[in-house]
């Protein structure tokens, strides 16, 4: 996972990050200021670690079931005398070692689910999403790649149109079924909603695709209360001359 290389990174102190925005054809045409206490954290692999941790853990569903000799609907009778065949004793067909019988030592349900407090949470989310930025992994858009009729490949020569190499993750604002339809039979790519962000969701992939709409989304949750996204286009470099001096 490329998040592995970034470690011992420090975050800088820096009032304002900025990226540029892609438009369609992946031509860079403003930039889009970004909060720095979401996306400029110091990398804490021991948290990261832990948050994974618990949300792989708490996939599990753990109802595996099976029934013992006590569950087991058999008669209690003996199956045949105690002595005089010169065969084993058999007290009960409920016995784990007859066919049919209960079984011994089997998995049952059970609760293990872990649990990780709200603060350790989103900051094991900030610092995966300061390693996208940080990593050059993050993506920025002007807006979704598509709006009306689901369609492969319009997904497929957008992600060739940003020139992303390796599996893909589209953040949306909202629950975006369009977006989900078209990119359902591609191969690594996948679509998340913003509100639903996790550590684990956003390391996986290696590529972050998202939209301005999704990063004020982002930043309305998690960022400070007090922090605009402002979006501006690119300023060209400023030609320099000569002033010319007066007799």
């Amino acid at each position: 996972m490329q998040w592995i290389n970034s470690q011992g990174r420090s975050s800088l102190k820096v009032n304002v990050l900025e990226i540029n925005i892609k438009n369609k054809s992946g031509n860079s045409t403003k930039n889009l200021t970004l909060d720095p206490s979401v996306w400029n954290l110091e990398l804490n692999q021991d948290l990261l670690h832990q948050s994974i941790y618990v949300y792989l853990a708490n996939q599990r569903q753990w109802t595996k079931s099976t029934k013992t000799r006590s569950n087991v609907k058999y008669a209690n009778q003996k199956l045949r005398p105690q002595k005089g065949s010169g065969r084993a004793r058999v007290g009960s067909k409920r016995s784990p070692l007859m066919i049919g019988g209960g079984v011994a030592h089997g998995p049952l349900p059970k609760n293990i689910r872990k649990s990780l407090n709200k603060k350790m949470k989103i900051k094991a989310l900030k610092i995966a999403l300061s390693a996208k930025f940080n990593d050059k992994e993050l993506n920025v858009i002007d807006q979704s790649p598509i709006k009306d009729n689901p369609s492969t490949k319009i997904i497929t020569d957008y992600i060739k149109s940003l020139d992303l190499n390796g599996s893909v993750l589209f953040v949306t604002p909202e629950n975006d079924k369009v977006l989900m339809k078209s990119c359902e039979n591609i191969n690594n790519v996948e679509v998340i909603e913003a509100s639903s962000l996790n550590a684990y969701e956003l390391i996986r992939p290696k590529n972050l695709v998202i939209s301005v709409d999704a990063v004020e989304k982002i930043h309305d949750l998690w960022g400070k209360p007090d922090f605009k996204t402002v979006s501006k286009s690119a300023t060209p470099a400023k030609k320099v001359t000569s002033a010319k001096k007066n007799n």
